[in-house]
């Protein structure tokens, strides 16, 4: 019988980053800790989604304990360029440090190893952490592979297999992989991992996000917040911009967020010359739902080539502060499917502006049903998707997987 009050979680991304992975690692071992479990985390020198280290890191602070939780920092930083082989070699060099990191003593071996992926080699690292005997739980957010290859990061041939390769030869490795929805435990079936795999959704923090009075009239503001990346498909943003412009020009676009594309995207929007639609940084965490009630319609586009292997976590942050969003998704896409359940939201065609331009303005026009639709997100994430809940029978799970294994 091992004992699961001592957890080494290994994750690439946690606090201080205020998107992506982190939060939700951070929420995971802060959990762990709050409820008798000593917890050890292996991370990263904090960047996301900039590309410089933040600056209390650059220097020290790679030992530190944070409510609770014990923090390892490795010398690893961001990648040095956006291209796929400087990602790959990234996630190479946390892995040879975590493992020198563990021949050296700096790092023990655990009988329960955690890891967080889009990184499969950070599960590859909690692998090589597991005690003979131990066990490893893999919680998967992104299946890299499949991603990749949607986004055109990585042409469907050889360098696609050998991350499948890599992928199925990791997993299968670990005694329990966690996954976020069905499709990504038939995606995972599909590239031959064999390992027992359990889906555990999403969660939000409804203590800490709370539903904010809306303020009706103009100018109606609508809202994206979050990454500026590659697969959020912020082209469609400007593009609504841009066919706004032309229909409502009472109506504000604001995107807040710091990624890579970031400056692409403002040049974007100088080039067209709109006036509409402007940028600002995201808010600390602290600030969330401040910031996220700053929006009366927020907006949630997807690339639909990535639809299947990323759940838009921000959507239930939205959710709990009660306000309406517009998502951009294919037919009986994950995000279709959840608007039927919940109520809360509206679903359009992607790349489709005069449909995604209807769409806000029919919110924009209508306060009444802007209400409905938030009264029904924060009943919806309160009964399905509330920290406790989620995080509650994680750890139920874990304890027992690892009990009995």
């Amino acid at each position: 019988m091992r004992d699961p009050s001592r957890v080494l979680f290994v994750t690439r991304y946690y606090w201080p980053e205020l998107i992506g992975s982190a939060p939700f690692s951070t929420d995971i071992a802060e959990w762990l800790a709050a409820h008798g479990r000593r917890t050890t985390v292996v991370s990263g020198l904090p960047h996301y989604p900039g590309t410089t280290v933040f600056p209390a890191y650059l220097h020290g602070r790679r030992c530190e304990t944070v409510c609770g939780v014990e923090l390892e920092r490795l010398e690893c930083g961001p990648p040095r360029s956006p291209s796929t082989l400087s990602r790959i070699l990234n996630e190479a060099e946390f892995l040879m440090r975590g493992l020198g990191a563990l021949a050296t003593g700096r790092l023990r071996r655990h009988e329960v190893v955690l890891a967080l992926c889009p990184s499969i080699l950070c599960v590859a690292l909690a692998v090589a952490a597991r005690r003979r005997r131990g066990v490893c739980i893999a919680i998967v957010h992104d299946i890299q592979s499949g991603l990749a290859e949607k986004l055109g990061m990585v042409a469907g041939g050889r360098l696609s297999a050998v991350m499948r390769f890599c992928e199925r030869l990791v997993l299968n490795r670990t005694d329990l992989v966690v996954v976020l929805s069905a499709e990504m435990k038939h995606q995972l079936r599909r590239i031959g991992v064999t390992t027992p795999i359990e889906i555990v959704p999403l969660w939000v923090d409804t203590e800490h996000l709370q539903p904010a009075p809306a303020v009706d009239g103009p100018p109606i503001r609508v809202l994206y917040s979050g990454n500026l990346g590659r697969k959020q498909g912020l082209e469609q943003v400007i593009e609504l911009a841009r066919e706004l412009a032309t229909r409502r020009s009472d109506i504000e676009v604001v995107v807040r967020g710091n990624g890579s594309r970031a400056a692409e995207l403002s040049a974007e929007i100088a080039r067209l010359g709109l006036t509409n639609i402007r940028m600002v940084d995201l808010q600390p965490s602290e600030a969330l739902g401040t910031a996220l009630a700053a929006g009366d319609i927020h907006l949630v586009p997807q690339r639909p080539d990535a639809a299947d292997f990323a759940v838009p976590s921000k959507v239930f942050n939205i959710m709990a502060v009660g306000r309406p969003f517009v998502a951009t998704a294919l037919p009986d896409s994950v995000l279709w499917r959840l608007q039927r359940q919940s109520g809360a939201f509206l679903c359009v065609p992607p790349d489709d502006p005069p449909t995604f331009a209807e769409a806000v303005i029919k919110l924009a026009d209508d306060s009444r049903l802007r209400h409905e639709l938030g009264r029904r997100g924060r009943e919806f994430v309160e009964l399905h998707y509330a920290k406790p809940l989620i995080l509650g029978h994680l750890m139920s799970r874990l304890d027992a997987f690892a009990l009995a294994a």
